[in-house]
């Protein structure tokens, strides 16, 4: 798995996290811990509106003993998601507007993609005309 023997802190990927933020436009950050999960929610201001995002990760089960390395691997995921994804961003490949998308958190508290998944398998169980269709590409 990616970054399996990383000896990277998770304090330093979290330092990196939190540069990127506010090199970004960010007001505050911080740091979520919920296990299996761990990940932070940050507000990044585009076009003069504030956005309140939120990226989570899952930890995979592992022994109390390598409970700590899988942090610190999970971690730097993040860091070098939220790095990819900024880099996409300032390339002016994709607009940071579509990249943090799913990430928005909406007033109930849930992300985008949280209101969004549930409606994933209905689209899976679709036939490419159906896609299609739903999808304004045939007309």
């Amino acid at each position: 798995m990616a970054y399996d023997g990383t000896r990277v802190s998770i304090s330093d990927s979290q330092a990196g996290i939190r540069r990127m933020v506010y090199t970004h436009k960010g007001t505050g950050v911080s740091f979520v811990s919920q296990p299996p999960r761990e990940g932070f929610e940050a507000l990044i201001t585009l076009s003069n509106e504030a956005y309140h995002i939120r990226v989570m990760a899952t930890c995979k089960k592992v022994s109390e003993r390598d409970r700590e390395q899988e942090e610190r691997r999970v971690w730097r995921v993040l860091f070098w998601h939220l790095k990819a994804m900024f880099e996409a961003a300032d390339s002016g490949v994709i607009a940071v507007e579509d990249i943090i998308l799913p990430y928005i958190v909406t007033p109930d508290g849930r992300t985008i993609s949280e209101h969004i998944a549930p409606k994933l398998a209905e689209v899976r169980g679709m036939d490419s005309g159906r896609l299609l269709a739903a999808g304004g590409l045939l007309r």
